[in-house]
């Protein structure tokens, strides 16, 4: 599941930036910077680098080197849960 994340988040991205780019908001904001969005880049950018890193975590650590038996389920959970962060906050931050 951890490998279907990581393949799915670059898309993710890009289908939610032509989404959010596809709106009225985003044209007003494009053309005369009237309802922009407040949200800085370096938040969507730290869930993007959340999920990739919680991703290749659960992907790539031996199971002898985790601190609990479930780790790796958590970090799945928390990869999908930062990946949809992000998807949400591109989609409202044209």
């Amino acid at each position: 599941m951890a490998k279907v994340g990581l393949v799915l988040l670059v898309p993710t991205a890009v289908v939610s930036i032509v989404l959010a780019l596809m709106t009225e908001r985003a044209a007003d904001c494009v053309m005369y910077g009237n309802q922009c969005s407040s949200i800085p880049g370096s938040v969507i950018f730290g869930s993007f680098l959340a999920s990739a890193a919680f991703g290749v975590f659960a992907v790539g650590c031996p199971r002898e080197w985790l601190p609990f038996p479930s780790a790796r389920s958590w970090a799945v959970k928390l990869q999908g849960a930062a990946q949809v962060t992000m998807a949400m906050l591109l989609l409202v931050s044209p």
